[in-house]
């Protein structure tokens, strides 16, 4: 989604003439960068299910226990 639209919300919210839309607007944006964002952090990390002790030192470990 283009930036126009999330100023033409924000426009649209300060003037109060729009103000429903300019919200539904504004949403539609940062939802849009969001979905995007997990999106592309999905894509490019591995999923790691182990982690090794050795990287603790020996007050967390105590802790763990």
């Amino acid at each position: 989604m283009s930036r126009f639209w999330l100023y033409l919300g924000i426009l649209l919210v300060c003037s109060g003439i729009g103000t429903g839309v300019g919200i539904l607007l504004v949403i539609f944006y940062f939802w849009d960068d969001i979905k995007s964002s997990i999106d592309n952090l999905e894509k490019d990390q591995p999923i790691t299910e182990f982690i090794k002790m050795d990287y603790y030192d020996d007050e967390t470990l105590d802790e763990l226990k």
